[in-house]
């Protein structure tokens, strides 16, 4: 019977990083290795196991359609959550995913010695993850559910590409210094799982859990910023509160992090935390990788959510014209709604600017566009499309 089969190899030494790996063998392609390199000062805190390989691959797995194997030991408590992980997903994306089963060698709970209840976060520098760092430190997260976070985790591999060392290291040391301000300690990594993951809208919650789960023997929970507050949850999307926490297992918990929170709100709150506000980096068009452009629809919302709020605009964000505004490009359907609904914001409290009627015309202009570009062809642009085709011209 044709399988997708996971082997997991031991640990090696490399570059003054400790590597853990495994490789994927799917149906009709050729093996793929999926590696994870972490600094050696940071080596002692992970604990290897099938369970992130396992999270990393779940896309591959689904997209295989066939039987999937770890070579290794497995979590049963994960294996249930994949079950339902992979229902989920199957439904959004029935022609992409499928729902199929998974095995181990061994299915034993690896369980660890008893842990305080502690947290790492995933930490790119961003609004989001800047918000759950700072409610959680020092700001008014609800005393339920506020938690112990003591490192943050930053990827190269993910946001800024693995061939962009010099843009990495520039980020590494402004995240550095705004963990510390809050007394959260940096953890760093590399890994291919972007490169194995094209479909990254989809795929990036398999990165960050999987990165995170990697430390559960120190850690017994994952925090994973929340991108679109709970009223205006677009789905599917890769990391979401539906089903983020069903990347856990018993002994490590991935939390979905302040969905119940919107960015205007958290783009509120963040100036009191004066580094953290200052070293906001949350775009991933800028030719200097560590840097904001000010031109992507990301910035642009960002820039334009503070002037409807009057809040000081950060260091780290170039100023905004108007010629930028009318030259915008939107290119999900997530942010295409996000800018109307500022456009929509603007008119329902008076706010008047000139940015706001160059803004309204762009996404007028682009919604013309789109819906030129998906309008049903009429019969006979049908008929003569199929003539073309069987007469060869173009």
């Amino acid at each position: 019977m044709v399988k997708t089969h996971i082997w997991l190899n031991e640990p090696t030494e490399r570059d003054g990083c400790l590597r853990v790996s495994a490789v994927l063998e799917r149906p009709n392609h050729e093996k793929q290795a999926l590696w994870y390199d972490i600094p050696e000062e940071h080596s002692f805190l992970v604990t290897p196991s099938g369970d992130a390989f396992v999270i990393g691959n779940i896309f591959l797995i689904m997209a295989s359609g066939v039987e999937c194997v770890l070579h290794g030991n497995l979590s049963p408590s994960l294996l249930r959550n994949l079950s339902e992980f992979q229902a989920a997903w199957s439904c959004w994306r029935p022609g992409k995913y499928k729902q199929v089963s998974i095995s181990a060698e061994t299915e034993i709970e690896e369980l660890e010695a008893e842990l305080p209840a502690v947290a790492i976060a995933a930490f790119s520098g961003g609004v989001d993850s800047a918000y759950t760092i700072f409610r959680h430190t020092i700001g008014s997260c609800p005393e339920h559910w506020k938690r112990n976070i003591q490192a943050g985790l930053f990827v190269k591999g993910f946001d800024i590409p693995l061939d962009h060392g010099d843009a990495f290291d520039r980020a590494k040391q402004k995240i550095e210094s705004t963990l510390d301000d809050v007394g959260v300690k940096l953890i760093t990594m590399s890994t291919n799982l972007h490169d194995l993951n094209i479909e990254w809208d989809d795929t990036h919650i398999a990165g960050l859990a999987s990165t995170l789960m990697l430390f559960r023997g120190h850690y017994n929970e994952g925090l994973i910023a929340s991108g679109p507050a709970y009223s205006r949850l677009v789905l599917p999307w890769g990391s979401n509160p539906v089903t983020d926490h069903l990347l856990s297992s018993k002994n490590f918990q991935i939390v979905h992090d302040s969905t119940g929170v919107s960015r205007v709100e958290k783009i509120k709150e963040l100036p009191v935390w004066k580094i953290g506000y200052s070293n906001l980096r949350i775009c991933f068009s800028a030719e200097r990788r560590d840097e904001n452009c000010g031109k992507c629809a990301k910035c642009i919302m960002d820039i334009l959510l503070m002037r409807l709020e009057n809040i000081p605009q950060p260091a780290s964000y170039p100023e905004l014209t108007n010629n930028d505004l009318s030259k915008l490009t939107i290119p999900t359907e997530h942010q295409f709604h996000s800018l109307s609904s500022v456009v929509t914001y603007a008119r329902e409290h008076k706010i008047v600017g000139e940015w706001i009627q160059i803004l309204d015309r762009r996404i007028q202009q682009l919604t013309h566009e789109k819906k030129n570009l998906s309008a049903p062809k009429s019969k006979i642009q049908k008929l003569l499309s199929l003539f073309d085709r069987s007469s060869g011209t173009s």
